[in-house]
């Protein structure tokens, strides 16, 4: 958990000492952030940029400790930071092992209440990162980017199950039994110095009732709005697993 902290805050402390020491001043500094730095949403209210963080595990620690490192600077250079939802596309590996499952016929479900999440496909965060190049901002401005409709895992699932032809059979999952598969996947990990994208401080993610982000002021001030559908996304992205053969 350490390496979080080493790049998300000390490898972006560097990169400002470094353009201050050499005297680089690029035209704007884009920070790419999470809504994990944000935190996850309370009683089903998205947040919004001006709620206090309230980050639950060491990665969303880490970022929102690189967020700070990025605003004291923010009279030096133009930078503006961008808190993205989940995500997923071509060449993902984040949510690659849920699409596996999904190709094997097989829904996972956490079982318990719907847990809502706020998605973005990679295309439209390129033109959110393009809308930042483009407009004015002030320096240190904070943007939520992601489709304004959240999802749940198993309105994912369902579409690559179409993409792929196959009927899935929901299995739910009780929190006990999906807490004990993540401490298995990490103490395996550790063993075998392979780390498991799988692990306790996921679980901690997953199990929150929505992690669900504003995105008004990225529509106001940016003029941005995801373009593709969750189908249309999906369907990008199973097909080029199956067309590279990853699933």
């Amino acid at each position: 958990m350490a390496d979080y902290y080493t790049v998300n805050q000390q490898g972006t402390a560097s990169l400002f000492q470094f353009l201050i020491t050499h005297k680089i001043f690029p035209d704007k500094i884009i920070y790419l952030s999470s809504l994990a730095a944000a935190g996850p949403s309370l009683d089903g209210k998205a947040v919004n940029e001006k709620d206090i963080p309230h980050p639950i595990t060491p990665y969303g620690k880490s970022k929102l400790r690189g967020e700070e490192e990025v605003l004291k600077y923010k009279d030096n250079f133009s930078v503006v930071i961008m808190r993205t939802g989940v995500v997923f596309g071509p060449r993902d590996r984040g949510c690659f092992p849920y699409f596996t499952q999904i190709k094997k016929g097989i829904l996972p479900s956490l079982r318990g209440s719907r847990r809502l999440l706020s998605l973005c496909y990679v295309k439209d965060l390129l033109r959110a990162f393009y809308l930042c190049l483009q407009k004015e901002l002030k320096s240190g401005e904070i943007f939520n980017i992601a489709d304004s409709r959240p999802h749940d895992w198993d309105e994912m699932g369902k579409a690559a199950g179409q993409v792929m032809g196959r009927k899935l059979k929901k299995i739910s999952i009780p929190l006990s039994i999906a807490y004990i598969w993540a401490l298995i996947a990490e103490l395996t990990g550790i063993v075998t110095r392979k780390p498991s994208i799988f692990n306790r401080n996921k679980f901690k993610e997953m199990k929150q009732k929505g992690w669900i982000a504003d995105v008004q002021k990225a529509k106001e001030k940016l003029s941005f709005q995801t373009q593709y559908t969750l189908e249309e996304a999906i369907k990008e992205t199973i097909q080029w697993y199956l067309k590279h053969k990853w699933l």
